[in-house]
């Protein structure tokens, strides 16, 4: 009887901080994202980090985009997502998105490194992302 009290205890417990857990985040995404982007005159001309520090949900992946066609060393803009696919065929999971579009092009070279390593939202990739200037901010879907 003693072992399944204490079964039963470890699972309340367990239990318990899952629930914690879960209250992380927003409820719908693309809402949340639309009111982002209502907001967007308080992030452009910012650093990107600014937006991060503030966001309530956690990115998770992020596409490089090079929008000069004569110099694809130059990242004028980043899709984040805020889901991490398994594999290619779900990708459709990562949407909406948001596309930040920056004042200052970004290192083409440097973000697609850190995107062909496939590690998501890593330590690298905010330390690279943090210092961007927000030129504006839309949904992807």
């Amino acid at each position: 009887m003693k072992k399944i009290l204490i079964i039963i205890f470890t699972l309340l417990v367990l239990f318990k901080n899952n629930g914690k857990a879960q209250t992380y985040g927003v409820p719908d995404t693309l809402v949340y994202l639309q009111s982002i982007v209502a907001n967007k005159a308080f992030y452009i001309g910012k650093p990107f980090s600014v937006l991060l520090d503030s966001m309530k949900i956690q990115i998770k992946c992020f596409t490089p985009f090079e929008g000069i066609h004569y110099d694809i060393t130059k990242e004028t803009s980043t899709s984040f997502g805020f889901y991490f696919p398994l594999n290619e065929d779900y990708m459709f999971l990562t949407y909406p998105r948001l596309r930040i579009s920056w004042q200052t092009p970004l290192n083409a070279n440097q973000s697609n490194a850190l995107y062909s390593t496939r590690t998501g939202w890593s330590p690298p990739v905010v330390t690279f992302y943090s210092s961007g200037i927000v030129k504006d901010i839309r949904i992807q879907q």
